[in-house]
């Protein structure tokens, strides 16, 4: 008899900003980034945008990260 691997769940970008929101930029500014593909570490599937790279997802939503907006 074998074990049955356990189920792996995706991160999606909203659960990651909620988790480090007191680090990140808003929301908006970063689902903006995402959308123009400018987020390293997310990619996107059907609707949702899946983190992929936490460390650099992270390093990118971070105040002071992207676009000069911090």
């Amino acid at each position: 008899m074998t074990a049955t691997p356990a189920c792996f769940t995706e991160m999606n970008l909203m659960a990651l900003w909620l988790l480090h929101r007191s680090e990140c930029r808003s929301v908006g500014q970063i689902v903006a980034d995402a959308r123009a593909g400018q987020l390293p570490g997310v990619h996107l599937k059907g609707r949702s945008f899946l983190i992929n790279d936490e460390t650099a997802a992270l390093a990118a939503m971070s105040k002071g990260a992207g676009n000069g907006n911090g």
